[in-house]
């Protein structure tokens, strides 16, 4: 099977040709924003953004803005060929490669909701999940996305996966957060994998995928890979 990243790099290779923007010598502009630039004022403080566990890189093309959650950050300059160069080997060169693939996506029209929500509104977005997951589920949330991880305890049977070794093994919401070498136990007992769409950065999408369990990937990273990929995704961004 093709590798995913190779995928999206053909998928974006495609586009740049079909529209003429190879050679064009547009800037692609990757910098990380401020916890308060990437959400806003918020009423929580245990968002990793706001904890500096996570950082919020931003792409500008030709004003289209893409962005992606990442660990590792680069803030750099691509000319649009050299974007379709990135080696993908590290965390912060997929970063820059998905960000720039969702501002370019976002330029052409062919996806929406890059750019991620503000103020209350992660916790607006939270409260609608009832409205896409079936009653009586058994969910597995794969990253520490506090509102999320309230609304699904609340409301399903609920276990929690995250990478950030201080917060594994605490338990938030009645549920305790469980070390990635878990995965495959958890996949086996859910009934839906519902997984940051960050895991395209880290590169651990793969446990997730062609699992036999309906996946659903959430948030703003994975917004021009989805449509590539043929992936759902959850996102309730009103403008972007």
């Amino acid at each position: 099977m093709i590798n995913i990243y190779e995928k999206l790099r053909e998928a974006l290779n495609n586009e740049i040709n079909k529209h003429g923007l190879l050679g064009s010598k547009v800037v692609v502009r990757c910098k990380a924003l401020s916890a308060y630039e990437a959400i806003g004022k918020s009423k929580y403080d245990d968002y990793p953004i706001i904890k500096g566990r996570e950082v919020l890189l931003e792409a500008d093309f030709n004003g289209a803005k893409g962005q992606a959650f990442t660990d590792e950050v680069e803030n750099k300059d691509y000319l649009i060929d050299d974007i379709l160069k990135i080696s993908l080997k590290s965390n912060k060169e997929r970063a820059s490669f998905i960000a720039s693939l969702n501002a370019v996506f976002n330029f052409l029209k062919l996806c929406d909701k890059t750019i991620h929500c503000k103020d209350n509104e992660p916790e607006e977005c939270a409260k609608k999940l009832p409205e896409i997951i079936k009653k009586g589920s058994k969910v597995l949330l794969v990253g520490f996305q506090p509102r999320f991880l309230n609304i699904l305890a609340s409301n399903y049977d609920t276990r929690a996966l995250d990478l950030d070794k201080d917060n594994i093994g605490k338990k938030v919401s009645g549920v305790i957060i469980e070390h990635p070498d878990k995965t495959s136990d958890e996949i086996k007992w859910c009934d839906l994998i519902f997984a940051t769409g960050s895991t395209i950065v880290n590169g651990t999408i793969s446990d997730f995928l062609n699992k036999d369990k309906p996946l659903i990937l959430y948030g703003i990273t994975v917004s021009a890979a989805a449509v590539i990929l043929g992936l759902k995704r959850y996102c309730n961004v009103r403008n972007s």
